[in-house]
């Protein structure tokens, strides 16, 4: 089985699927703030273009999203989701410096938010700040840690909002390990509270390929759960995604990837770049695309970005 112990693209692919969901259920107060009869809008280019050079080393899932507020103003929303195994002492630094980054491109001032998906406990950075001679600068952020919910994952399906299925299963995931028995009963578990909670098809969607990603089975029990799910979803009116249907959703991804790629390689390093994209279409993995894809803002070279997928 291959690995995907990197949570980094499913998590930015279910914070765009369901971000009303993760502010409803992570931050009340700006979920009740925000219009959402607007649409967000993810600002992917922006925050490159802010936070270029400042990123290399991190293990992070970063969005940046424009939204309306009820008053009729607008605001971005800067979420930062440390995905590291373990604690970074350069996280509240990093935080600090995103924010100030932001605010200084584009004259805009964002909301910082910070959510642990790490296994540890009692590591939760709050803020960043500094102060000499009476001159000091400092800032506060909200902090979710995922592994709050470990010991009362129940009151993550209470008010049935979808997103507590997206952090049961990657707390799931955590521990289970390698585990692919436990890994199978964890997310036929998750899928029949998926149901049991009546989501709508589109947060299903997202959800069951948020749940194949980050609890990754080996053929054999994938082909099993399939199979099983296949049964239930016979049912009237319940049904939600095929295999076939998520495989396709899978391909389309990377096809889009793929061409986002190629401009972007052209753009940054012209010829050499593009005469990359031949060895970047016999990659399958959407993990390692997204990988390549974020690493193509920072690295210097075509040379160095080969290093990023050759690992």
């Amino acid at each position: 089985m291959a690995s995907r112990r990197n949570f980094d693209s499913p998590w930015k692919t279910i914070l765009e699927a369901l971000f009303p969901e993760f502010l409803q259920l992570f931050v009340p107060e700006a979920y009740d703030d925000i219009d959402w009869n607007v649409r967000p809008r993810f600002l992917d280019k922006e925050f490159d273009q802010a936070t270029r050079g400042a990123r290399a080393g991190s293990r992070a899932v970063d969005q940046l999203a424009e939204v309306a507020l009820r008053d009729g103003s607008q605001t971005w929303v800067l979420v930062h989701i440390e995905v590291q195994a373990q604690r970074d002492r350069a996280f509240a630094r990093r935080m600090y410096r995103y924010h100030l980054r932001i605010f200084d491109r584009f004259d805009r001032e964002p909301v910082s938010l910070a959510v642990l998906a790490d296994a540890e406990p009692g590591w939760r950075p709050t803020g960043f700040g500094y102060t000499r001679w009476r001159c000091s600068a400092r800032l506060d952020y909200p902090v979710v840690k995922l592994t709050d919910w470990a010991d009362r994952p129940e009151e993550l399906f209470e008010g049935g909002n979808p997103f507590g299925i997206a952090v049961a299963a990657h707390l799931a995931a955590v521990q289970a390990g390698r585990q692919p028995e436990t890994r199978f009963a964890r997310r036929k578990a998750l899928y029949r509270d998926m149901r049991r909670m009546g989501v709508s098809q589109d947060q299903a969607s997202a959800l069951m390929t948020f749940m194949d990603w980050v609890l990754e089975l080996p053929e054999e029990l994938d082909d099993r759960f399939w199979s099983e799910v296949g049964e239930e979803e016979d049912e009237p009116n319940m049904k939600y995604m095929s295999r076939f249907e998520m495989k396709a959703m899978e391909r389309g991804r990377r096809e889009g990837l793929l061409e986002g790629l190629q401009l972007g390689l052209e753009l940054r390093f012209g010829k050499p770049g593009l005469e990359q994209m031949e060895e970047l279409s016999r990659i399958d993995s959407l993990e390692t695309l997204m990988r390549v894809k974020d690493a193509l803002t920072t690295v210097s070279s075509p040379a160095e970005l080969r290093r990023v997928y050759a690992l």
